[in-house]
């Protein structure tokens, strides 16, 4: 996260494993993508387009998948990335205008803590884009109050947490994870659909900010940004490989439970629409996510704690003990020997 304080937004983190989706399912994905892009296109005009994201798409799959009555219309419309072909689109409606909302709300407020926290150019540049993101925030928030004030409340605690330099970790997923419950249970009008929602929406929260904290550890370091995994283990430019393996295995710990925990509040949610991209997301995307960021940051630790199977590459779904069917290599047979009876 470089110089920007860690608030109530999502970096695309919350995504399914692609290599187990069937070419259907994959398709379906990018499609209500595509779809997102125009809803955001056709509200806040081109520009807004580059804030597209995956978590906004997982977004707007868990809402048509608690909405009873939504029915997302799929149509093949010119692609504006490339005029030349059409693509197949999932129409705007209600629940991708949602998730649109929502994130230019997000943005907005993202784009106010880079200018306090940048210097020189880099806050020049910032100013720069205000006029256009404070437009499309006050288009969002007449639409949509309150989640506006939610989110307003949730950057007020997480800036002073942030000023207090706060070395608690759950202090500090806090409240990106409030802010995410309570957008999650405006998916649905079911009061039983709403706890589910809001218990599922902390833990996303929670994971969302752990994995960015993680992600963004060894810049945060350099440059002395708020990090609570930094300020927690004390570390400073001359950290040590030791010392960092030391985060990362706490880090994977606590992330790897956290995902549990969703995927367990997930089996609670009655859902219609998209289940098995959903269940990819929570039952495998989750983790795969987590070890992506592990064997980014710290490859020789991370992998030396697996036995990998012969000629396995070392991909999310190797890291997986419990969902080894993920991996084709997995599936082999491993010992001839084995007595069948």
């Amino acid at each position: 996260m470089a110089d920007t304080e860690r608030k109530t937004t999502l970096f695309g983190y919350v995504k399914p494993f692609k290599p187990d989706l069937r070419v259907r399912e994959l398709e379906t994905y990018k499609a209500v993508y595509c779809g997102l892009c125009g809803q955001l296109g056709e509200a806040f005009g081109p520009a807004a387009r580059l804030t597209l994201s995956y978590d906004f798409v997982f977004l707007a799959m868990l809402h048509y998948a608690v909405t009873p009555d939504a029915r997302p219309v799929f149509e093949r419309r010119w692609c504006f990335v490339n005029p030349y072909r059409k693509r197949l689109m999932c129409r705007p409606g209600e629940c991708l205008a949602f998730s649109a909302d929502t994130a230019l709300l997000l943005l907005y407020y993202k784009l106010l803590d880079n200018m306090t926290d940048s210097k020189g150019l880099k806050r020049i540049g910032w100013g720069m884009l205000k006029p256009a993101a404070a437009s499309a925030h006050q288009k969002a928030a007449a639409r949509r109050p309150d989640c506006e004030a939610l989110i307003a409340q949730t950057m007020v605690e997480q800036h002073n947490l942030e000023r207090e330099r706060c070395d608690s970790i759950d202090a500090a997923c806090e409240p990106t994870a409030k802010a995410m419950a309570g957008i999650f249970t405006r998916l649905s009008p079911d009061p039983r659909q709403q706890r589910v929602l809001e218990r599922m929406g902390y833990l996303l929260g929670r994971y969302v900010y752990l994995c960015d904290a993680l992600d963004d550890l060894p810049g945060d370091i350099k440059t002395g940004s708020y990090n609570p995994f930094a300020l927690r283990y004390r570390l400073n430019k001359d950290a040590g490989e030791e010392q960092l393996g030391e985060v990362y295995r706490y880090g994977k710990d606590v992330l790897y439970l956290t995902a549990g925990e969703a995927a367990k509040a997930y089996q609670l949610l009655d859902t219609g629409l998209f289940s098995s991209i959903l269940d990819n997301v929570f039952y495998q995307g989750l983790r795969a996510g987590a070890d992506e960021i592990l064997l980014r940051r710290s490859p020789g630790k991370i992998t030396a704690e697996y036995e990998l199977p012969d000629g396995c590459t070392g991909c999310p779904a190797a890291h997986m003990q419990e969902e080894s069917s993920h991996c084709r290599q997995s599936r082999e047979p491993q010992n001839q020997d084995t007595d069948v009876r």
